[in-house]
């Protein structure tokens, strides 16, 4: 009896967890649809907090190359 209460709560977590990751994600592609709406037409107005964050996070460059060396001048 024990066991099937641990398994069905895990499940229970497991499918909250999906969930919540699967709303995070359509959000920030709502919201990054919208900015490009927004864009595309500018009497509208610009976008929020949480599209300037998604944007950024979602625009991040990693450092493939390697960086530029600079003399210390010394």
């Amino acid at each position: 009896m024990i066991l099937v209460l641990a398994s069905i709560i895990a499940v229970f977590l497991a499918g909250s967890t999906c969930g919540i990751f699967a709303m995070l994600v359509i959000g920030i592609h709502a919201e990054e649809r919208r900015v490009m709406r927004s864009r595309s037409n500018p009497s509208r107005p610009d976008s929020s907090r949480a599209g300037a964050v998604s944007r950024r996070l979602l625009t991040t460059r990693t450092c493939d190359e390697a960086p530029t060396r600079v003399p210390a001048g010394r």
